[in-house]
């Protein structure tokens, strides 16, 4: 249908509504139901016709929308601010134009016009969501404690992580389903192989889980990260600590060396070599310190310079996936000898 040419009225109250436009005042406009910022994003996002390029996944991403809400609550001269793509800069106009009337921002408890910006998602129906793109997280069935109950009552720390004196975490990152069942699993942060692999067999084993909500109010699949946490067992009361590796050498006749290599920087490179750097990684140098056992193995990774903390669990991880060490000897016996090894994270 037509619309109708507007009229002389019609004109002086549409300047009435817009005279003045506040971008900041004490009480923003929300829906009559109220809910806040977000049951208006999700207003918005009810609203939305995903374009092809969208569900076929050939596009995705946001777009930001401003807004002006009139004195009536009616929302006026919609822009976009931030552009994704020719069709769905106008799918998230039009998604903006049908979102209800409002109620006003009010300044100095009066009714007054206010700029909103409003983001518009388009996400294709095979997206997995980052927990910053859901309007409720996916969740363990009884919540958090719920879930550290469960790690504890079915983790088996695996005989390596006593044997080599091994402390700290396996991150695991996985998907959670729409339905709530974990899908596709993959180690963020190794600590040892058979750590890694029982990391993922709990994961792997979860029941299903309370699954996350788009901001449509629809089960969506979710990225989910989280961290399973190993140390060696304690002794059992009144057992002496082992004598055998007690004493740690600082300097021996005969130095630990890796199997097939050597210089002076051979340990320095393949602690390099093996590092699997996070995201975000930035430039700087630390100091490992390591125990090279009598028997070859590496154990107590520490950093006693800081680079970043992420930075330093991958480097104290890559120490502990080197190589068995040609053991130190002292006196002819082979010792446990401490390294101390330079790292240089150099990003360019």
């Amino acid at each position: 249908m037509a619309s109708q040419p507007a009229t002389a009225q019609s004109y002086s109250q549409y300047a009435t509504d817009t005279s003045q436009v506040f971008s900041l005042v004490e009480q923003m406009p929300t829906l009559p139901v109220g809910g806040g910022n977000l049951a208006l994003v999700k207003a918005v996002q009810k609203q939305v016709q995903l374009p092809v390029e969208v569900r076929e996944g050939r596009v995705e991403g946001r777009v930001y929308v401003r807004v002006v809400i009139g004195v009536s609550g009616v929302g006026r001269q919609a822009a976009v601010a931030q552009s994704l793509s020719p069709a769905c800069d106008a799918a998230a106009l039009a998604a903006v134009k049908r979102m209800p009337r409002l109620l006003p921002g009010r300044y100095n408890g009066q009714p007054v016009a206010t700029l909103l910006t409003v983001p518009v998602m388009f996400l294709s129906p095979h997206h997995v969501f980052a927990v910053g793109e859901v309007a409720r997280p996916a969740q363990f069935p009884g919540g958090d404690a719920a879930l550290e109950q469960y790690l504890q009552k079915n983790k088996a720390t695996p005989a390596e992580v006593k044997l080599r004196d091994l402390k700290g975490r396996v991150s695991v990152r996985f998907v959670l389903k729409p339905d709530g069942r974990v899908g596709a699993c993959e180690i963020l942060n190794s600590l040892c192989a058979s750590c890694d692999d029982e990391a993922l067999r709990l994961v792997r084993g979860f029941p299903r889980w309370q699954p996350a909500l788009g901001y449509d109010d629809q089960p969506v699949a979710m990225y989910h990260v989280l961290n399973v946490w190993f140390s060696p067992p304690p002794p059992p009361a009144g057992t002496a600590p082992p004598v055998a590796e007690n004493q740690v050498y600082a300097q021996v006749e005969q130095m630990p060396v890796l199997p097939g290599r050597s210089g002076p920087t051979a340990v320095q490179s393949a602690v390099q070599e093996l590092i699997q750097y996070p995201e975000h990684t930035a430039s700087g140098e630390g100091q490992l310190s390591f125990v090279v056992e009598p028997d070859g193995r590496v154990t107590r990774p520490n950093m006693r310079k800081s680079i970043s903390g992420a930075m330093d669990e991958a480097v104290m991880a890559a120490a502990l996936r080197l190589p068995r060490f040609e053991p130190g000897r002292h006196n002819g016996q082979p010792v446990a000898v401490l390294l101390l090894v330079p790292v240089v994270i150099d990003i360019r």
